[in-house]
């Protein structure tokens, strides 16, 4: 029986994690968690979308960010 979790090499860049776990989940928690999953998605796109609007009508204004300081 082999050992989990595995690494490899893929190349210089990048390492390949093998890791076999076996889950039993619900069908219901599957489902549930979907719903909230989209539910977080729309919220999220909902923001995203008044950032935006924000942000367009900072510009009209001529408003601009101020530079961070490095």
């Amino acid at each position: 029986m082999t050992d989990y979790p595995r690494f490899e090499k893929v190349n210089d860049n990048v390492i390949r994690i093998i890791f076999e776990k076996a889950d039993e989940v619900p069908l219901a928690k599957l489902l549930e968690n979907k719903k909230l999953v989209e539910e977080k998605i729309k919220q999220m796109q909902d923001t995203l979308k008044n950032i935006n609007e924000i942000l367009e009508n900072a510009e009209k204004l001529g408003i601009v960010a101020e530079e961070k300081e490095k």
